[in-house]
Order: C-alpha cells, then structure tokens, then sequence
C-alpha cells in the first residue's frame, strides 16, 4: 500500500469502502430472506363466507442463489464503476499539490519569487498553501539579508585590507623612520579587523543559558559607567547575564556615539508580560530606523563596525524578544529592548 501513489491510495480506499458497504448490505438482505418467511393469504369460495388462509413460506433456496448472484454481479459493476469515479476525483483532489510540487522546482532551482497560486475553499490544502508562502516570504526575506550582510561584510574587510597593503608598500618604499608609524597603523586597522571579527562570531554563536537575572541592576551598572540618567522599575527576566549586559552596553554606546551629546536617556519599565529597557537620544533625523539593526548599517557611515545594534537584535531574538527602533519625528532614536518577564511568583 505505501509504495502505491497517493491518487492509486485514495482510489483503493474509495473503492475499498463501496466493496466492504456493498457486501454487508448485500449480506444483510440475504440473511434476512433467508431467514423471514414470505407471508401470503389464500381465499376460497366456501358457499356464501368463503375460506381465507394465512400463512408463511420460506424463500426457496433457488431464488435466493439467484438474487445472491444478481447482487453480486451488480457490486461488481458498481465496484469498477467506483475505481474509475475514485481515480478521476482523486485526481481532482490532489491537483493542488501538482501545483505545490512545481512551485518547490522552482525554488529549488533559484527562484526564490515563486508563490503557490491556490483559489479553492479554505480548507485544509488552502491552509498548507497559506503556510507555505509565509514559509517562502521568511525565506527570502532570510536569503536577502544574507546577500546584503555578504555585501556589506565584504566591503567593510576590503577596506582595511586595502589600507593595510597600501600602508606596508609605502613603509617599504620608503626610509627606515617610516616604519614605525606605518605599523602603528596596521595594527590599529587590525585590532577594528579583530573587533569586527569577535561581533560576528558572537552573532553566529548565541547560545544563551538562562538564569534569573535583575534587569534593573544591569542597566544600572551600564548607565553609571556611561553616565547616563536612568528611570528603575523592577525587572527580573530568565536570561544569559553576560549576553544581556553587552545588549544593554551595546544600546548605550550606540546612543552615546551617534546622538547628541548628553542627550541619551536610559528607562527599564514592565509592559504586560515584558520587561522593556529602553534608550533614547536626540540627534540627526533617521529615515528608516529599521535598517539599522543589520550588519554594518553604520560601518561606512560613522565610527565602529556597524555590529551593535545588529547584535543586540539577536540577543534579544535568542531570549525570545526582540529589538524595536524608532525615529522620533524631531530627531534622535529610540531602541526598546523587549524580553519575556518572569512573573512575580517566579
């Protein structure tokens, strides 16, 4: 049976079904002419009342052979009859996964802009349809932002590496005297080579271990070590203490490096189910916040490597939060850090 296609099971089960219902009714009929007597009435003219008999007589072997046969023969032309019904509707009801099958060739060979075109009734191929495009949507939105981040990574190792190799020719070129600052300048483009190296590793490899940690005593450790006004309400949340710090850091330094100066803010508060750690800073209007959460976003822009914010993203992703970013309309940015709260009795 599994090694019959799918449209060859359904129409053996379709078929299976009409024979096993056809033969129990046929045997019920024959059981119960077999065993019911026929009633009949006689009546004879006896002078002027007349004779009436009623009585009941067994069905006769002979006619129950042949009705047997005829019903059997008649199930057996209603069965072949069901083998072809069974193989055209089967085929009727399996024609959306045709479908489905040529729209993952397609994927498969690179087109990640195919969708699977369903029009039927909402049902439970119309369900796996729905959930396949929104599969095929977090795909390619995944792959295009690997392409990007493979770009953007790319540019921004280029660039040092090109610094480095001119900054070397130029040191041998020229006298002795200009070694010195020439290696003072490849190591200082290699120690950003190696900043930039360790932010990756750490977005390719969190692997939190969850402790109960008081989200209230971090920022407050990183607002004091930045200086940085901050607004306290209770906050415990299951986390990785270190992972969680470097976000919390992660989010301080980015206001401090691209906001006004003493304008950065810091506020941890509850919102339902969440514990929400929030930095704000005034500054230069961004026009999509969102953005700014990818590698490198920053890198080409302004001073760092561009991996902050991104790696606060996935810090927060991998204790089931998120990061949310905001551009206020007068300037600045806004960065919520939102992770589940442990609850009071916890």
């Amino acid at each position: 049976m599994q090694r019959l296609s799918l449209r060859a099971r359904i129409t053996v089960l379709f078929v299976g079904t009409v024979l096993g219902v056809g033969l129990l009714l046929i045997g019920l009929v024959y059981a119960y002419l077999r065993l019911t007597p026929v009633p009949f009435q006689a009546t004879f003219p006896i002078e002027d009342n007349g004779l009436v008999i009623d009585a009941a007589v067994p069905i006769t072997n002979e006619i129950l052979r042949v009705i047997l046969g005829v019903s059997l023969t008649v199930l057996a032309v209603l069965t072949a009859i069901a083998g072809a019904v069974g193989w055209f509707v089967a085929g009727l009801v399996i024609r959306p996964l045709t479908g489905i099958a040529d729209a993952a060739r397609e994927v498969t060979a690179g087109d990640l802009t195919t969708r699977i075109a369903y029009e039927g009734p909402p049902d439970e191929i119309g369900d796996v349809t729905e959930a396949l495009n929104v599969m095929l949507d977090s795909v390619q939105g995944a792959v295009d932002r690997q392409k990007r981040f493979a770009a953007n990574a790319s540019h921004e190792l280029k660039t040092p590496i090109a610094t480095i190799q001119t900054v070397a020719d130029v040191a041998l070129a020229g006298p002795d005297d200009a070694l010195r600052p020439a290696l003072t300048r490849i190591r200082e483009v290699n120690a950003r080579n190696a900043d930039t190296v360790a932010a990756l590793l750490q977005l390719a490899h969190l692997a939190p271990t969850l402790e109960p940690v008081d989200l209230a005593a971090v920022c407050r450790r990183v607002a004091a070590a930045y200086d940085i006004p901050i607004e306290l309400e209770p906050a415990r949340i299951d986390a990785s203490v270190t992972l969680m710090s470097q976000a919390i850091d992660n989010l301080a330094r980015n206001a401090l490096t691209h906001g006004t100066p003493g304008t950065a803010t810091m506020r941890v508060f509850r919102d339902g189910g969440h514990a929400v750690v929030e930095v704000a800073n005034a500054g230069e209007m961004v026009e999509d916040p969102e953005t700014l959460a990818e590698p490198f976003a920053r890198a080409r822009t302004s001073r760092g490597h561009g991996l902050g914010l991104a790696l606060v993203k996935a810090i927060a992703e991998a204790h089931g939060g998120a990061l949310e970013l905001k551009a206020p309309p007068n300037g600045g940015l806004i960065a919520r850090v939102r992770v589940p709260a442990r609850s009071e009795a916890a």
